[in-house]
């Protein structure tokens, strides 16, 4: 008896339904809990492989090219629970860029020189990549249960790559040849062993061999992250997960003012905020000083004339730049994103007049609409004011 059957589905009434009948006949109990249905793995074209067609990649050639773990990785992207298994050789290139960044990760925090005697500046980051974690955890281990294998490394991919190498170690490094303080190091360390256990099930070979590094303690020959305990998932804020994603979306409309307008990275801008909603920025602070360069924050009133500016939800940003705004690219600017809203609020409009669908959908999804319209609404008063300062 075992609690999982893997097996195929043209053999499910010849012999699993076989073995069931069996167990219950002879000894009383079934002889599984779990029956999990392989697909058959077809090309990129959904052709089965065979020799005659030539599509049919050999193993040891990809493992060569792309690593055990690339290749495990790009064969889990393309394997969606239940379904045949559409193999495309480009997913085992994006499972070895995958173990590259990881690497590349690991060796950037273990060249931090780490300085005792400096305070933590970034409790705030550590607070936030801990929850998200969590949530990730809890996503991932929902996928284990219900068998969605290739859902769980995606949020694997997207936890390491997007949060924790784009976000939370951009938002913790240290200056070029800075040390780093002490306790932002530890939590650093501790959120990447927490990651390999993660990762080991999908990456056994880099995982195993990052994890007995130094930098993780000192370990005997069968201290193997195969046996270590897997992450539990712990208590997740939300607030903060949501205050982050609000962050994220301010620095990345500051990074795109410096594309429009040709401002190289190095150079500090100043930034001013307008506060229309709940949310402490000043505890922020430091990460959009870090992460897009500004060199001091002024929270106002008014909107600000002549200045270029940005909203992100309810709340505006102005940066006073050295030059003349042009006025005609900015109503036109302005105009065209008061256009897209007007549009993107006539088609929630179309579903909330809808008695079908308000009758029929879940309470929560209709209550989701039902904010997209009154944010919509907010933002096209902010646009037609910013619209009318322009004017005079």
């Amino acid at each position: 008896p075992t609690n999982d059957l893997v097996t195929a589905p043209e053999i499910l009434f010849f012999w699993v339904a076989r073995m069931i009948m069996a167990g219950h006949e002879f000894m009383g109990k079934k002889p599984f809990t779990n029956v999990y249905l392989t697909g058959i793995v077809r090309d990129k074209l959904g052709r089965k492989m065979s020799k005659s067609l030539g599509n049919s990649p050999d193993p040891i050639g990809l493992i060569e090219k792309y690593g055990a773990d690339g290749v495990r990785v790009g064969m889990l992207f393309s394997s969606p629970a239940g379904n045949d298994l559409m193999f495309d050789e480009s997913y085992c290139e994006q499972g070895r860029n995958f173990a590259n960044k990881i690497w590349n990760a690991f060796r950037l925090v273990k060249g931090w020189e780490v300085d005792e005697s400096l305070s933590n500046p970034n409790e705030q980051a550590i607070n936030w990549f801990d929850n998200r974690f969590n949530e990730s955890l809890a996503e991932i281990e929902d996928d284990f249960k219900q068998y969605r294998l290739s859902e769980a490394i995606v949020s694997t991919y997207k936890l390491v790559w997007d949060d924790f190498c784009a976000w939370y170690l951009e938002m913790v490094k240290p200056a070029y040849q800075h040390p780093i303080d002490a306790a932002s190091y530890k939590s650093t360390l501790a959120f990447f062993e927490r990651i390999l256990k993660l990762l080991h099930p999908f990456m056994p070979f880099i995982t195993e061999e990052i994890y007995h590094d130094e930098v993780f303690g000192e370990k005997g020959e069968m201290d193997c992250i195969i046996v270590a305990d897997y992450p539990t998932v712990g208590s997740i804020d939300h607030a903060i997960l949501k205050e982050v994603e609000t962050i994220k979306v301010v620095v990345a409309e500051i990074r795109n003012i410096r594309n429009m307008k040709q401002i190289s990275p190095k150079e500090a801008l100043p930034l001013q905020i307008k506060v229309n909603s709940s949310l402490n920025y000043e505890k922020w602070l430091n990460i959009i000083f870090k992460l897009a360069n500004v060199s001091e924050t002024e929270f106002v009133n008014d909107k600000v004339a002549g200045a270029a500016g940005f909203m992100v939800g309810n709340d505006e940003f102005f940066i006073q730049l050295n030059e003349t705004i042009d006025v005609d690219a900015e109503r036109e600017r302005l105009t065209a994103e008061l256009q897209y809203l007007q549009g993107f609020l006539k088609s929630v409009d179309a579903k909330l007049n809808n008695e079908r669908f308000v009758q029929n959908a879940k309470g929560d999804v209709v209550q989701n609409e039902r904010n997209k319209k009154a944010d919509a609404e907010a933002k096209m008063a902010t646009i037609e004011a910013s619209l009318i300062a322009l004017r005079g």
